[in-house]
């Protein structure tokens, strides 16, 4: 299957998941990646906000305040293909962006630099045991990982590991995947 097959299949599936169930698997796997050493040691986490079909990062961004890590969240331009990575103090910090996708306000909010971001949370539509991922199709996380040296991980339902993706070159993998059953540590 191509890459835009298996993301319509996928898109799919995971609009079929009632939102009850993505409620509980989301605290499952927040539940899960806060226990991992990544996140016991990260103190500035990006991640994104979550589109409907998505797992819930709202309980993962609300537990990092109360931990009194900073969390940082995406605004993507569309004409340049550039993302740029803005801190957050409270949800009142966004607005409406692109595809009703929450994003930060940047009059509000403070840039932040990459390399100053200790783990990012990748989103993709699909994985593979080895790694691989699937993103949405702009490349926007392939293209500003690219020099990124800090921790990376991928939170994802059962249902999105799959045995074999379609990649390139510059598809970035994720060392760690964390789904509300497992914890997949990417093997080569």
């Amino acid at each position: 299957m191509e890459k835009k097959e298996i993301r319509n299949l996928m898109m799919k599936n995971l609009k079929n998941i009632s939102v009850t169930d993505r409620d509980e698997k989301s605290k499952l796997i927040i539940e899960k990646l806060l226990s991992t050493e990544q996140m016991k040691s990260a103190d500035l986490i990006a991640t994104t906000m979550p589109m409907e079909h998505e797992i819930n990062t709202k309980y993962l961004i609300t537990t990092c305040w109360k931990m009194n890590k900073s969390v940082v969240v995406p605004k993507c331009n569309h004409e340049t293909r550039k993302m740029h990575f803005y801190k957050i103090n409270s949800f009142d910090d966004l607005k409406k962006g692109y595809f009703g996708i929450q994003e930060p306000i940047e009059e509000k909010c403070e840039e932040i630099k990459k390399e100053l971001i200790d783990l990012i949370i990748v989103p993709g539509v699909a994985y593979t045991k080895s790694g691989k991922r699937l993103g949405y199709g702009g490349g926007y996380y392939d293209r500003y990982l690219e020099d990124y040296t800090n921790q990376l991980l991928a939170l994802a339902y059962d249902i999105q590991i799959i045995d074999e993706l379609p990649t390139e070159k510059h598809d970035i993998k994720m060392p760690l995947i964390l789904t509300e059953s497992r914890i997949i540590k990417a093997i080569d």
